[in-house]
């Protein structure tokens, strides 16, 4: 990871009241939480909590080009104080990640001047997903609409759950947590749920999922989202093997309203892969590819469309389908080497070995040295034999996928 950008900061004075400073363009509260509260409340404004770390990318990304935007400026500056924590060097910034158990960073955490939360999220915000972040919280606070949260920082915490956070430099064995679980009468209560928050215990698993919606409206969807995305793979493997669609997209909207827009876009293409890993049923991940959109881009649909090919070697109605969209889209650009060793082993599963002999000889030409190239030439070596011996089944083919520049937002 690249280094955190750190803030330019300038001092000013003001009387009777803790120092502020210049966060970019924005401000960033100079003090302690408390500090923080008391001014908030004294000035009317909300608190936006920025739990980071030195050396989180997408923290430093956030501060080099949301925050010093203009229209995020301004929301700071109408309605908000800064308070910005780093979770391993700051007791603060500690204190609060165990609080709402930060399940990546950063974390924001936007609360009122009495401390009550008002919603959470985590990860990269770009400039039009993060302003009417801001606003909603404005609107939620103006509407009375709280989170269970407490206000307090010094909950009672299990050692194996407080100590991820407060001793970040050590590793812990969360089974013991089980044992505390056990022992809660309201698992509903603030410390049970970010305990469990953690946990993959599958029956506190199974209770998460069955009681989804009374955590999302207590909590936020936040909090959970890591554990709700592991459930729901494993679901959707599941419905896939007993060839449930029905049951797969209930799942789907039943879960939906723990993800924002940007993160439902990221692991909705993983929930239709593990159905499909589960189901092998090609046709039916092709619809629901085109019912979600799933794959705006070639090289995004080409890598899906690996594994299809080579769980679909004995269906030729399927590889005929899969080659129309491989010759498509060869008449729009010219293939790059990965698209080439797929098409050469649709036309090696269609038989049609001539077509396929004169790709892997191309292939074969590539520098292999090449840096990120995933392909390697003994791979292509392998495939030349058993195309020239025409039988295909000599070769153990790997779904060997393109390396895709990925954007923050």
């Amino acid at each position: 990871m690249n280094l955190k950008s750190i803030f330019t900061l300038f001092t000013c004075l003001i009387l009777s009241c803790p120092t502020l400073v210049s966060a970019q363009e924005g401000q960033a509260f100079k003090g302690s939480y408390e500090e923080c509260l008391t001014q908030a409340k004294k000035e009317n404004k909300l608190i936006l909590i920025d739990l980071y770390f030195a050396g989180c990318m997408p923290c430093a990304e956030m501060d080099k080009q949301t925050f010093p935007d203009p229209a995020v400026v301004h929301e700071l500056q109408s309605n908000y104080i800064l308070f910005k924590t780093d979770v391993l060097k700051e007791m603060d910034g500690k204190k609060l990640a165990r609080k709402y158990g930060a399940p990546g960073f950063p974390t924001y955490v936007i609360v009122n001047g009495d401390g009550k939360t008002l919603l959470m999220e985590s990860g990269f915000f770009a400039t039009n997903n993060f302003v009417p972040l801001l606003q909603k919280a404005v609107q939620l606070n103006t509407s009375g609409q709280l989170l269970a949260f407490n206000s307090l920082l010094d909950n009672t915490y299990p050692p194996a759950y407080s100590e991820r956070f407060i001793k970040t430099a050590q590793k812990h064995d969360f089974a013991e947590l089980k044992g505390y679980l056990e022992q809660q009468s309201d698992l509903y209560n603030e410390v049970a749920i970010v305990a469990n928050s953690v946990t993959s215990f599958p029956e506190y698993n199974n209770w998460t999922y069955d009681n989804l919606p009374t955590i999302l409206n207590m909590y936020g969807g936040n909090l959970m989202r890591n554990k709700l995305s592991t459930i729901a793979r494993i679901k959707s493997k599941e419905f896939g093997k007993e060839q449930q669609l029905d049951s797969f997209q209930n799942m789907l909207n039943y879960i939906r309203p723990t993800f924002n827009n940007k993160l439902w876009d990221v692991y909705l293409p993983i929930f239709a892969t593990s159905y499909y890993t589960g189901s092998k049923n090609a046709a039916i991940y092709f619809k629901l590819i085109e019912q979600y959109d799933l794959y705006p881009t070639w090289d995004l649909r080409s890598n899906a469309l690996g594994q299809v090919i080579i769980d679909q070697a004995q269906k030729p109605e399927v590889l005929k389908s899969i080659l129309s969209e491989y010759m498509t889209e060869q008449h729009n650009k010219d293939f790059d080497v990965i698209d080439s060793y797929r098409l050469t082993l649709l036309y090696s599963y269609l038989g049609e070995y001539t077509k396929a002999s004169k790709i892997a000889q191309d292939l074969l030409k590539v520098d292999f040295s090449a840096p990120g190239l995933a392909l390697k030439k003994e791979d292509v070596l392998e495939l030349k034999k058993a195309i020239d011996k025409k039988n295909i089944r000599l070769y153990d083919a790997k779904n060997i996928q393109k390396t895709i520049p990925f954007s923050l937002s």
